[in-house]
């Protein structure tokens, strides 16, 4: 699936790094809940929580932004995941 766009609207640009940015985190986060030790579980979810609140923000900026200024980047879903797991 690709979507096509401008590649000049700045500000489309900082909303996606920032969602990209969240999303790295929450996938941290969230790894690290897996491997966390029992005493530090509750901390450790805190953590994924916020970062999961964090992206969840991000994607709705983005979506907001596209929507009222009708901006995207042309990528593919794939390309996306693949810089995201960078």
């Amino acid at each position: 699936m690709k979507v096509q766009a401008s590649a000049k609207c700045r500000e489309h640009q900082i909303l996606h790094g920032r969602l990209r940015a969240d999303m790295k985190v929450y996938a941290d986060t969230t790894q690290r809940l897996e491997s966390c030790r029992p005493e530090d579980f509750q901390k450790t979810y805190e953590a994924a929580e916020y970062a999961r609140t964090a992206f969840l923000d991000a994607r709705e900026a983005l979506r907001a932004h596209v929507a009222v200024h009708g901006c995207e980047q042309a990528m593919d879903l794939l390309d996306f995941l693949k810089a995201i797991a960078q």
